[in-house]
């Protein structure tokens, strides 16, 4: 997904965006799905590449969601789908302060 978003920041191939973006826009469904009541990605397959303590709300996988959301929200503007991309920046704004709350420990920083 962050992938597709550097790709077409690169190379400006909006006719690569246009033919792909109602997969892509699935593929953000599918994981947006993911986000519960905490505002956060509950990561619900444990077998992940080259991560071993994967599973429930791990801070890695939410940082990994928050690109995701913030590129998607890009390419929603890219692709003049403002309402999308709005909706797609509110869930990385709740996201950011949901893991700040629940993963941030401010006694060791």
């Amino acid at each position: 997904m962050i992938g597709t978003y550097d790709y077409v920041l690169y190379s400006n191939d909006l006719d690569f965006l246009s033919s792909y973006w109602s997969k892509y826009e699935l593929a953000m469904t599918f994981i947006t799905a993911k986000l519960d009541s905490t505002g956060m990605l509950d990561v619900t397959g444990t077998n992940d590449w080259g991560r071993l303590t994967q599973g429930g709300h791990n801070t890695e996988a939410n940082m990994l969601m928050y690109r995701t959301l913030i590129t998607g929200s890009t390419l929603a503007t890219w692709a003049n789908q403002t309402s999308l991309s709005a909706s797609w920046a509110a869930l990385a704004s709740t996201l950011q302060a949901s893991v700040y709350n629940h993963n941030f420990d401010t006694s060791v920083g």
